[in-house]
C-alpha cells in the first residue's frame, strides 16, 4: 500500500499506533511498515465512508430457529508470521456502534445476545498471520427482522504485540431475508378509471418488512410503493404515499392482511370483481388483490412472478 502514514506516539510504557488508510483484501496495515500489530482484517468490502471500518454479510433467507455465520478475520501484522501464539480477546462494543452510527448517518443496533454471538478468546498460531472465526446468527424469538442490527467487535487485550489505532474495532452488519422476500416480474391492473390500464413486466422487488411481510418496493423509483398504469403499454410512479405490505400466514401461505406503510390512507385485502385467494403458490408466485380508501373502485389486481433472490 504506496499511500499508507503511519503514526506512532509514545505514551509513557505505552505505544499506538495509528493506520490511516484501508484496503480491500485480507489485512489493513502494511507489514513492510509496521511491527507486531494486532488488527481486525478485513471481511470483505470497507462499506463505512467514514471512520471506523463496516462490513455487511447477506445470511440469506432464514426462518424461526434458523442459523447462520460470518468470519471474523483477526491479523497479524509483521516482517514474516508471528513469531509464537498470540491470544487475542475480543468483546462487544456498544459505544463503537454510537460512534459508527454518528459517523455514517446510520441507526444500526446491538442484536440480542440470543440472536448473535463470536468467540471472545482467539489464537494466531505461531508461524502464521490470521485466524478467522466465525460468528452465529439465530433466528431465535428475539430476532427482530424490522431492526438494522450489527456486531461491533473490539479488540481488547492481547498476550503480545500492539492493538492496531485504526482497526482494532470494526462493525459487522447482516441481513437476513424471509421467504418471501426477492425479485418478481409484476402484471395487473387498477380497477380506477383512467388509472386501469394494464401493467405487465414491471421488475418489483419484495422486500423483508417482518418474519412474514414484504413490502412492495420499486427499482425504478427507489422507494417502497406501486406503479399504476397510465397508458397502453406505460406505467408511472403511484407515490410512496401508498406503499402496500403483504402479511402470509407461514403455514398456509395464504395472504392475513395488506397495510399501507406509506402515510394514513387505509389499505385492505380487494375481494371484489377478479380477485381471488391471495397467496403465493408452490412456484413462488404471488397473487395479490388490494385496494385502498376500502373502495373497489380503488383496487389493483397484481400477480408477481418469482425471478431471483434480491
Amino acid at each position: 500500500m504506496k499511500n499508507m502514514k503511519i503514526k506512532i506516539l509514545a505514551l509513557g510504557a505505552t505505544v499506538i499506533m495509528f493506520a490511516s488508510c484501508l484496503k480491500e483484501g485480507a489485512m489493513n496495515t502494511d507489514p513492510s511498515a509496521a511491527t507486531n500489530v494486532i488488527e481486525l482484517a478485513n471481511t470483505g468490502d470497507n462499506t463505512a465512508p467514514a471512520g471506523i471500518a463496516g462490513y455487511y454479510a447477506d445470511l440469506g433467507v432464514l426462518g424461526a430457529g434458523d442459523s447462520s455465520k460470518f468470519n471474523i478475520n483477526v491479523h497479524y501484522t509483521g516482517p514474516g508470521t508471528a513469531p509464537a501464539d498470540i491470544t487475542v480477546t475480543l468483546a462487544s462494543d456498544a459505544a463503537a456502534l454510537t460512534t459508527y452510527n454518528t459517523a455514517n448517518g446510520t441507526s444500526k443496533e446491538v442484536p440480542p445476545a440470543t440472536v448473535a454471538s463470536f468467540p471472545t478468546s482467539v489464537v494466531i498460531k505461531k508461524g502464521t498471520s490470521q485466524t478467522t472465526v466465525q460468528a452465529t446468527v439465530k433466528i431465535s424469538a428475539d430476532f427482530n427482522y424490522n431492526k438494522a442490527y450489527a456486531l461491533p467487535i473490539k479488540i481488547t487485550a492481547v498476550s503480545s504485540g500492539i492493538i492496531s489505532g485504526n482497526y482494532g474495532v470494526s462493525v459487522y452488519a447482516f441481513g437476513v431475508r424471509n421467504k418471501y422476500d426477492g425479485v418478481y416480474k409484476l402484471k395487473g391492473y387498477h380497477t380506477r378509471v383512467p388509472y386501469n390500464f394494464p401493467y405487465s413486466d414491471v421488475t418489483m422487488e419484495m422486500r423483508t418488512l417482518g418474519a412474514n411481510a414484504v413490502g412492495f418496493y420499486w427499482p425504478d423509483a427507489g422507494s417502497f410503493g406501486h406503479p399504476i398504469g397510465v397508458g397502453p403499454g406505460s406505467v408511472s410512479w403511484y407515490g410512496s404515499a401508498i406503499s402496500p405490505v403483504v402479511v402470509f400466514d407461514i403455514a398456509t401461505n395464504l395472504v392475513t392482511n395488506v397495510f399501507n406503510q406509506g402515510g394514513a390512507t387505509p389499505i385492505s385485502i380487494y375481494t371484489g370483481p377478479g380477485s381471488g385467494q391471495g397467496r403465493q403458490a408452490a412456484d413462488k408466485t404471488m397473487y395479490i388483490y388490494w385496494r385502498y380508501n376500502a373502495n373497489d373502485l380503488r383496487a389493483f389486481v397484481d400477480t408477481l412472478t418469482y425471478v431471483r433472490p434480491r
